[in-house]
């Protein structure tokens, strides 16, 4: 008999973490943008997309993991339904990873809370309220890296705290984590302190330090695959042009983006950690919070182990993010929002049973309605300013351009968000090279970097000069070859210039 009570909590946990994870998969997919975007910092999508079709190597750290299954997942989209938008594609993509974040927070949820018969349906409540939380869902409709970073980071929690004895679970998932996203290096001290505090024995550290080391070197071998795919053709998309080892290194740590981490002034960071306040608090409102900070108490009281756990897993991303000055950086707190969704689930526990000792009745269900509701209602009102279905802008962009540009035009870009949707409709969906055969995209920022250079010698190799610089480009091509930019050039006599829909075309 009790054996197949344990058999039956586990299947209702099971079942709630699979309705979890529909809900999640539903919301997303009516929310999901119809195509290429640039809201909710996804401008990176259409760069993404690019280097999956044409197997390059997207920016810095690559990617190598994300590219190889993004390449699979829309070869095979695209040979079940050929119809479908190549952006919608890797859109879906990045929607199914969230939805199954959602389930991996059911279990864990449910894990802590083992002793209670209600485990599912506090595990249902975490995983919906990670599912509507925005830093989830928001990337969760777009083509993007960070919602198979926050199931990574679901998976890391499951096997740290679920399943801390089964070390190889442990390994896979810091082996994923590493060949995805590096910044889940950072969780590693408080994922090393939850193994060791489940082991027993005077060398109970050896065995969580062999399984993170194991995982890491395991996922440090996926970026092999960046100077295998950058020797290759090459291809158009090859940050680092990374055949070589200076390239390779410049490449996977980030030293383009060093100047962003570093220098930072002390009102800067105070305005980050401001911005650090409003991000954590956006994601399940005040009250959220409130119930976050009563979870922390309850694991401080009785589960002290979790409280500090919480603690090194939510300290190194919040400084990462506070000192890493971009306009992205507030999407490295996932993994601060994701354990939020599940203490803030043990804190409303705990205020249920309080309320359960005084009202006679079954607190626990009605409280759970309450809860759904609460999420329901958070849904509807995020409704407007996360949901994409009617997101035109970049297509708009680049369907605008498509009627100006002219055969073999070399059109200048500068800034991310028309750079990569540009190299999408050349390289992605072919849009504009349907509109304009010959259509040779350069990015004016890059030619400060020697790589770069090279790259654009050795795919132009019939164009002198397209290796040196845009203002050499521009004087040597002139009145050879139609020259639009994206944004007017302030080193460029305006006289030169007219405006041509979204671009700029250089007089002649």
């Amino acid at each position: 008999m009790k054996l197949f009570e344990a058999r039956w909590r586990s299947a209702t946990v099971f079942i709630a973490g699979l309705a979890a994870a529909w809900v999640a998969l539903l919301l997303y997919l009516f929310s999901m943008a119809p195509g290429v975007t640039w809201a909710h910092q996804g401008a990176d999508g259409g760069e993404l997309l690019a280097a999956a079709v044409v197997n390059g190597v997207p920016h810095p750290p690559g990617y190598p993991i994300y590219v190889m299954v993004l390449r699979h997942w829309l070869a095979f989209i695209g040979w079940a339904a050929p119809a479908t938008d190549l952006a919608w594609r890797g859109n879906l993509l990045s929607a199914c990873f969230g939805a199954a974040s959602v389930f991996v927070t059911v279990l864990v949820a449910a894990h802590l809370l083992k002793e209670d018969p209600l485990r599912w349906l506090w595990g249902l409540l975490a995983g919906l309220a990670w599912m509507a939380s925005p830093l989830l869902w928001s990337q969760s409709i777009l083509t993007e890296v960070y919602s198979l970073h926050a199931l990574l980071i679901a998976l890391l929690g499951w096997a740290v705290l679920a399943k801390p004895l089964r070390l190889r679970y442990t390994a896979a998932a810091v082996a994923l984590g590493v060949a995805h996203h590096l910044t889940l290096l950072l969780l590693l001290p408080a994922a090393l302190y939850a193994l060791i505090t489940s082991h027993r024995g005077a060398r109970r550290w050896l065995g969580p330090l062999l399984a993170l080391g194991i995982g890491g070197v395991i996922g440090a071998l996926f970026y092999i695959r960046i100077p295998l795919a950058a020797a290759v053709g090459p291809p158009p998309i090859n940050w680092g042009y990374a055949d070589n080892w200076e390239g390779f290194l410049w490449l996977v740590t980030g030293a383009a983006y060093r100047g962003y981490l570093v220098g930072a002034s002390l009102g800067a960071v105070l305005q980050r950690v401001t911005t650090w306040a409003y991000v954590v608090t956006e994601q399940f409102t005040p009250v959220g919070l409130a119930l976050g900070f009563v979870g922390l108490a309850v694991w401080d009281r009785v589960a002290p182990a979790l409280r500090t756990f919480s603690l090194l897993w939510i300290a190194p991303v919040s400084v990462y993010a506070i000192l890493y000055q971009t306009r992205d950086s507030e999407i490295y707190l996932l993994p601060v929002a994701w354990l939020l969704s599940v203490a803030m689930t043990v804190g409303f526990k705990s205020v249920v049973e309080w309320l359960a000792m005084r009202f006679p009745l079954r607190i626990s269900y009605v409280a759970g309605l309450f809860a759904a509701l609460s999420i329901a209602l958070l849904v509807s009102t995020r409704w407007e300013t996360i949901a994409l279905r009617n997101d035109a802008e970049a297509r708009t962009y680049l369907a605008q351009i498509g009627a100006e540009l002219e055969p073999e035009s070399i059109l200048v870009t500068l800034n991310d968000r028309e750079t990569f949707a540009v190299w999408y409709g050349v390289w992605g969906d072919g849009s504009l090279v349907d509109a304009a055969p010959g259509l040779i995209p350069v990015n004016e920022s890059l030619y400060q970097f020697a790589w770069y250079q090279r790259l654009q010698r050795d795919l132009y190799p019939d164009l002198p000069g397209i290796d040196v610089s845009v203002p050499y480009l521009v004087e040597m091509y002139a009145g050879r070859r139609p020259i639009y930019f994206a944004d007017a050039p302030t080193w460029l006599d305006s006289s030169r210039l007219q405006r041509a829909g979204p671009l700029w075309r250089l007089n002649e």
